[in-house]
C-alpha cells in the first residue's frame, strides 16, 4: 500500500502510475473524463526538475497519437489522453502502428462515457480498439489503478505494442489509497535503427500482421496469471456469480457494501485478449454468471463464445438478453435490476437515487463573450428575412448552451469540427437557405481546417464565424495551438487564426465581440453576400484568460 496512506481520486492514482513508469510525453486532446488524469499529471511532475515532463494537448487525437509515437521510436515512454469519440480520430493512425509495434512503452489512456454525459454520444470504444488489434485493460478500482497503469507501460515496452486503459467517470470520480507501483527503470532514449523495422509498406504487411497476433497470444499468455483480475466472495458450491468490468466493479462493491464478501465476483481487468483458461476454470461449475460492463456486451460476447468452446453449459446474462440495459451509464437501480435475475428479493441491495444534471443543460455563463455575439447573429439573421431564412450549424463547445432557451440556436450540431464540412454539403444542395457555420477555436484546429480549402475553392454564399475564446473552455479552459499561453501556464506566440484563413486565399473580418456595431455590419455582410465570407469574432475567455 501507499507509504503515505493517503486517499486519493481515480484521476490522481492514474497519474501516479505514468509517473512512476517514467513517461516523457504526455499529449492528447480535451475531453472528459480523461481530462483530469492531464490536469493531475501537470500538478504532479512541475516544470523545474532537470528533466521535465513534456506536456503538449495535439490539435487533435490523431496528430496526438503520432507525437506520442515519434517519442516511443526515440526511446521515450509517451501517453496519449483522449475521450472516447476522440478515438475515432485516433484509429487511422494506431490501426498500422498495431503492426510495427513501438519501442519505448506507449498507453493510449481512453476515457469513454457511458450515458454520453459529455459527449455526443456513448459509443464503447473498446470495439475500435479491437479493431486496431490493440491490447486494452480496465482498472477495477482506485487501489489498483497506480501499478496497473505502471505494469500497461511495463507490458507494452517488453512486447513493443501499444496498450490502451480504458476508464470511465466512476473511476476517476472514486476514491481510494493505490497500491504501491512498480518503478520502471529509465529508457535509453535513443531511435533503434534497424533497416525497414519502422516502414511499413504494403508488401509487408501480412508478416507485421502475423507478428502482431503471435505478440498478443504472447500478452494473452502474460494475462493468465494476472494479479489485476481478483475473484472474490462467495460460498462453496456456489452457482451463481458476477463479472464486474473495470470501473463497474467499484460501483457493484458500493451498492453491495458490507454483503459484497457474501457473492462471488470476478472483477475483471483483462478486457483484450481475454485470459480464457483462467476464466474457464473460473466458469466451471456456475449455472448463470451476470455480466456488468459500461457500454456494449464487449466482454458479455466473447464470454458467450469461451463458454460455447470449452463446453460449458453455464448461462451468461447481461445486455444481450436486456437484463441489463442496452442504453445509458449502469446506475444502481440498473444494477439492482440485473441482480434480480440471479439473487432473491432479500438478499437484493437498496438503489439509491443517483440523479445529476447534464453539463450540456447549462447556460451560458453571465459574462461570456459568445452571449452578445450570438444576440448579434440573431437579431441580424432577422433583418435579412428572418430566422426561418437561414440554416445554423454549431459544434461541440461552449456554443452548445445557446441551443437552450431563449436563443435556441442550432438547426443542425454534430461532432466536434464537423461544422465547416457539413456547411459546404448544404450549401451546395440548398440554395433556399443561407448557411451559417458557427466554429471553435480549438475545433478550427482540430478539424475545420481540413474543411477550409474546399469552402474557399468552391466558395459557396456562405458564412463561417469563427468564435475564438483563446482557450478550450467547456473542458476547463486547455491550451490550443491559438492559446497565448502554454500547458503550464507560460506565454508562448499563439497561432493567428486570422493569418491561417488568409493563407488559405481568403481575407477574414476580425471582431471584438463586445463591438455590437461591427458585429451587426460584419453579419449583414456575410448572410447577403454571393460568396463565401470568415468572420473571426474574437473574446477571451473570463473563466481561464487572464488578460492583465
Amino acid at each position: 500500500m501507499s507509504e503515505t496512506n493517503d486517499t486519493v481520486r481515480g484521476d490522481e492514482a492514474l497519474a501516479r502510475g505514468a509517473l512512476a513508469a517514467g513517461i516523457g510525453l504526455v499529449t492528447g486532446y480535451p475531453g472528459s473524463p480523461a481530462t483530469a488524469v492531464f490536469d493531475r499529471l501537470l500538478e504532479m511532475s512541475g516544470s523545474a526538475s532537470a528533466d521535465p515532463l513534456q506536456a503538449q494537448w495535439a490539435p487533435n487525437e490523431k496528430v496526438a497519437l503520432e507525437m506520442a509515437f515519434g517519442a516511443s521510436l526515440a526511446g521515450t515512454r509517451s501517453l496519449v489522453v483522449l475521450k472516447s469519440v476522440g478515438m475515432n480520430i485516433a484509429l487511422d493512425p494506431l490501426a498500422t502502428i498495431s503492426l510495427s509495434g513501438c519501442h519505448a512503452g506507449m498507453v493510449i489512456l481512453l476515457g469513454d462515457d457511458p450515458g454520453a454525459w459529455s459527449s455526443q454520444n456513448e459509443q464503447d470504444s473498446r470495439w475500435l480498439a479491437r479493431v486496431a488489434e490493440v491490447p486494452i485493460i480496465e482498472p477495477i478500482s482506485v487501489e489498483q489503478a497506480t501499478p496497473l497503469m505502471a505494469q500497461a507501460f511495463a507490458w507494452s515496452e517488453g512486447l513493443g505494442l501499444p496498450v490502451i486503459v480504458r476508464i470511465t467517470p466512476a473511476l476517476i470520480e472514486a476514491q481510494g489509497i493505490p497500491d504501491e507501483p512498480w518503478v520502471l527503470p529509465p529508457t535509453h532514449r535513443r531511435f533503434l535503427r534497424r533497416r525497414n523495422r519502422w516502414v511499413v509498406l504494403p508488401a509487408a504487411v501480412t508478416r507485421w500482421h502475423r507478428r502482431l497476433h503471435r505478440l498478443l497470444r504472447q500478452f494473452q499468455d502474460m494475462l493468465e496469471a494476472s494479479p489485476y483480475d481478483v475473484g472474490e466472495g462467495g460460498v462453496a458450491g456456489d452457482r451463481t456469480a458476477v463479472v464486474a468490468v473495470g470501473a463497474t466493479r467499484i460501483k457493484l462493491c458500493a451498492l453491495l457494501g458490507e454483503t459484497a464478501r457474501r457473492h462471488r465476483i470476478l472483477g475483471l481487468s483483462s478486457s483484450w485478449p481475454l485470459p480464457d483458461e483462467a476464466l474457464i476454470d473460473w466458469l466451471r461449475g456456475l449455472e448463470q454468471v451476470l455480466v456488468l460492463e459500461e457500454g456494449g456486451p464487449f466482454i458479455e460476447e466473447q464470454l458467450h463464445a469461451l463458454a460455447h468452446r470449452a463446453g460449458l453449459s453455464v448461462r451468461i446474462l447481461g445486455r444481450m438478453d436486456r437484463k441489463v440495459p442496452e442504453e445509458g451509464e449502469l446506475s444502481p437501480a440498473n444494477i439492482v435490476g440485473a441482480l434480480a435475475h440471479i439473487l432473491p428479493p432479500e438478499k437484493l441491495p437498496q438503489a439509491p437515487d443517483a440523479r445529476r444534471d447534464m453539463p450540456s443543460r447549462t447556460p451560458l455563463c453571465d459574462d461570456c463573450p459568445y452571449t452578445p455575439a450570438f444576440e448579434a447573429l440573431l437579431e441580424a439573421m432577422e433583418r435579412q428575412g428572418g430566422r426561418e431564412r437561414h440554416i445554423v450549424i454549431g459544434e461541440t463547445g461552449c456554443m452548445v448552451r445557446a441551443n437552450l432557451p431563449p436563443m435556441e440556436l442550432f438547426d443542425v450540431k454534430y461532432s466536434l469540427g464537423a461544422g465547416l464540412g457539413m456547411g459546404i454539403g448544404l450549401a451546395m444542395n440548398d440554395r433556399r437557405h443561407r448557411v451559417v457555420a458557427l466554429l471553435g477555436d480549438s475545433s478550427f484546429f482540430h478539424t475545420d481546417i481540413n474543411a477550409l480549402p474546399q469552402a474557399v475553392q468552391m466558395n459557396l454564399p456562405m458564412a463561417a464565424i469563427i468564435l475564438d475564446n483563446g482557450t478550450t473552455a467547456l473542458t476547463g479552459g486547455q491550451a490550443h495551438p491559438g492559446s497565448a499561453r502554454d500547458e503550464r501556464g507560460r506565454p508562448r506566440v499563439a497561432v493567428d487564426i486570422a493569418a491561417v484563413v488568409r493563407g488559405y486565399g481568403i481575407e477574414p473580418l476580425v471582431c471584438a465581440a463586445d463591438d455590437s456595431a461591427a458585429l451587426a455590419q460584419a453579419y449583414d455582410d456575410a448572410l447577403t453576400a454571393d460568396e463565401f465570407r470568415v468572420i473571426v469574432v474574437r473574446g477571451p475567455c473570463p473563466r481561464h484568460i487572464d488578460e492583465e
